[in-house]
């Protein structure tokens, strides 16, 4: 009688002649992977084993196609080999346990919980409860059929006749993620913008020589829980040989509603891999500095405002990700001074980013006066306090969001206002002083 213990597992499962994988990944935890392979087949319908897939791949999503063969049926095996997985499905089944004592226990496996094992003895069928850690190994009779030692997709396949057959698959997939990261250092004039597009592979798969596309936009997914585990781990490096061959770069274009960057180079990817990449070579950008203060808020916020033109330096499609601002201090090293996330920006928008709170500019929201003057209509005087704690002059742009209902009759400072009711008042504040001003706005209900 042939033996086997749990740690000799023989998976019979048919390899591809050729492979080449093609990755498009896009925002929220979605890829699309395309397979190109050959298949050695017989004539009619045969079963076959394929496991060069993800462990993060949406099975009712897989299209194959190519020879004219045709996919009858198709089961995903995701229930993977295992010490708890085989004792499940070799319940009253004849096992030996050999204690670590080297006694040995012949007799019929009646439950395995993890933590122990119940067998009837062979001669005295009593039930024996033995603990886990006494068991120094289980030898089975012979292996359990059904097993598998990787997720795999197993096929039904009908073969109009006996030969090779070029076949692609396409599925949908988890596990694969990008954002981008803009390094910039900003100089008061020019904000210089460099950007990394970092993607994590926690697919399950390593890939090797693969086309790689990206698609920036929020494309519409029904959403599923059963794929929302995902894990972290350490960045990776780029490989040395790439520091002497040509950088690649990526090809932005428009792709339907959303936008599409295509690596120049082919690239590799090992599962729970961290790869860096330049998404643009770096941009100057002509950029300019500002404070605003929203009403009520806590503190006048120092941003850095641009907008996304060729003239400024920029006017590219810049997707979502975060911005890191570095500035120069006068012993000429670079210092952090804030970040801030950006959502999708197509040319000709301006980007915003919030670097913090300014230290040395102070201000303040009161209510002063409310009345009700009708029972439709109410009014009220607000007061701002702003004050310059700092050396130089300080411009100010406070920002008031009016109700639709709501609009200003009285000012003490001018103001402008746009089309969705934000109105700007931009006020320049001496050194070491202090302005107060108000405004009434009226609401009818």
């Amino acid at each position: 009688m042939k033996r086997f213990t749990l740690l000799m597992l023989i998976s019979l499962i048919l390899i591809p002649l050729f492979a080449e994988d093609w990755i498009t990944i896009y925002n929220d935890d979605l890829s699309l992977v395309r397979s190109r392979f050959e298949l050695n087949l017989e004539n009619g319908r045969q079963e076959y084993n394929f496991d060069d897939i993800t462990s993060r791949i949406k099975p009712a999503s897989v299209i194959v196609t190519g020879g004219g063969i045709r996919v009858a049926e198709q089961n995903y095996e995701y229930d993977l080999a295992g010490k708890y997985q085989i004792m499940a499905k070799y319940l009253d089944r004849e096992v030996m346990a050999i204690m670590k004592d080297q006694s040995k226990l012949r007799g019929v496996l009646k439950f395995f919980d993890g933590g122990s094992t119940g067998i009837i003895e062979y001669g005295t069928n009593r039930l024996l409860v033995v603990a886990d850690s006494e068991v120094q190994w289980i030898q089975l009779a012979e292996l359990p059929a059904n097993f598998y030692t990787k997720p795999t997709l197993h096929w039904s396949l009908i073969a109009p006749k006996k030969g090779v057959y070029p076949v692609q698959m396409t599925y949908l997939s988890g596990g694969f993620s990008w954002d981008v990261t803009y390094n910039t250092v900003w100089d008061e004039k020019i904000l210089q913008l460099n950007s990394w597009v970092t993607i994590n592979n926690r697919s399950g798969k390593a890939f090797n020589d693969v086309t790689l596309k990206l698609i920036a936009g929020d494309v519409n997914q029904v959403q599923d829980s059963y794929y929302k585990n995902t894990a972290s781990s350490g960045r990776g490096m780029l490989s040395e040989s790439s520091m002497y061959d040509a950088a690649p770069s990526f090809e932005e274009k428009a792709f339907h509603d959303f936008h599409m960057y295509t690596l120049d180079q082919k690239v590799t990817f090992a599962n729970n891999q961290t790869k860096q990449l330049e998404l643009y070579p770096p941009m100057p950008v002509k950029a300019r500095s500002e404070y605003e203060y929203p009403t009520y808020s806590t503190g006048v916020k120092s941003m850095i405002k641009f907008k996304n033109t060729a003239e400024n330096g920029a006017g590219k499609a810049l997707p979502k990700g975060t911005i890191k601002v570095y500035k120069q201090d006068t012993d000429g090293n670079l210092e952090f001074i804030g970040e801030d996330s950006i959502a999708h920006t197509s040319k000709n928008e301006e980007v915003a980013i919030n670097t913090g709170i300014a230290f040395d500019l102070v201000a303040s929201t009161r209510v002063k006066d409310q009345k009700q003057v009708s029972t439709r209509v109410s009014e009220r005087v607000i007061q701002v306090t702003l004050k310059n704690n700092s050396d130089a002059a300080k411009t100010i742009n406070v920002i008031h969001q009016l109700a639709t209902s709501t609009r200003i009759i009285d000012s003490d400072q001018k103001y402008t206002a746009d089309k969705n009711d934000k109105v700007t008042f931009t006020l320049e504040i001496a050194p070491n002083k202090e302005l107060i001003y108000s405004f009434k706005e009226r609401s009818e209900y």
